[in-house]
């Protein structure tokens, strides 16, 4: 397993989303991209390229899920992004009953999870997005880790007529990682018994708060593969086994529930607390007050 260089670490997921965008529009014509006031910059490329089937919908987020829906029924692939809390919290009725209950093909990729934007306040913080995507029949959910990732499981996923959810953070892990969706990365094995189950940029943090620990890295968060199950149950010994999640994420309702319902093993869940949090600040200084920066990880895995 390689590291990624750190230019290329920096390489933001957002600029990655445009350019799958582009090329999608190019070589799909049953694409269409859908913003939410957003990207302007980013995406002009593909705009540039299919004026035609792109949309900027402004501050409207329940019409825009609408018209993505009523879309892909029609037989489009609407692609449709904004900031996480404003479509994710705000349009959920219609996420719920035109995407899921009507199971149609359309992507969400939202940015701003968590606390991304950590100097505009907690209405602009989104920490139970995975949790509430998860809720919703059909639906699948998927947190790339880098740039790389996000590449694989979106060209993987497209057109497979289901809903699906792209949590893109900015922030990204240094491992270089095959995934495939659906599918577990074993990224190390356990000498002492404990395994970790992380996602996201937290990977890194796990690997280096821990040494023995056994570390397991998921980027599909809906559901876990039968073949990746039987792979996880030949990791662990018949007793003496502690597992562990980690998460960028309220506690309840994501990868630590994931993990628990599949496996149906206790999980010590490593993530935030039900609240809110109401100051401002760095994303460094907002991942300390919810005690899940490098150093709380660090403690909460050595308790054990």
């Amino acid at each position: 397993m390689k590291k990624n260089t750190k230019d290329s670490v920096r390489k933001f997921m957002r600029a990655e989303f445009a350019k799958l965008c582009h090329e999608v529009v190019q070589s799909d014509s049953k694409s269409i991209v859908m913003v939410g006031d957003i990207s302007h910059f980013l995406l002009r490329e593909t705009e540039k390229e299919a004026p035609d089937r792109f949309y900027n919908i402004g501050i409207c987020e329940q019409t825009m899920v609408g018209m993505a829906s009523g879309m892909a029924i029609e037989g489009m692939k609407p692609i449709i992004h904004t900031i996480a809390p404003f479509l994710v919290e705000r349009a959920y009725e219609q996420i719920k009953n035109d995407l899921g209950y009507q199971h149609t093909d359309v992507t969400i990729v939202t940015v701003g999870g968590t606390y991304d934007y950590s100097d505009l306040g907690c209405t602009h913080h989104c920490y139970g997005d995975i949790a509430l995507m998860r809720l919703i029949p059909n639906m699948e959910v998927y947190e790339p880790g880098t740039p790389k990732e996000l590449r694989d499981l979106f060209l993987q996923t497209w057109g497979n007529g289901n809903p699906k959810y792209f949590r893109l953070s900015a922030h990204t892990h240094s491992q270089d990682l095959n995934v495939s969706a659906g599918e577990v990365n074993i990224v190390r094995n356990s000498t002492n018994g404990k395994y970790v189950f992380v996602t996201g940029h937290l990977l890194d943090d796990v690997l280096e708060s821990t040494q023995g620990h056994g570390v397991i890295y998921l980027s599909t968060l809906h559901e876990i593969s039968k073949n990746s199950i039987e792979k996880i149950y030949s990791m662990f010994s018949t007793k003496d086994t502690f597992l562990f999640s980690v998460e960028n994420h309220f506690k309840v309702g994501g990868l630590g529930d994931l993990i628990s319902d599949t496996l149906n093993l206790p999980v010590t869940r490593i993530g935030l607390d039900t609240k809110f949090l109401t100051d401002y600040g760095s994303y460094e200084d907002l991942r300390k007050q919810g005690n899940i920066d490098k150093f709380s990880i660090y403690q909460k895995l050595r308790r054990i």
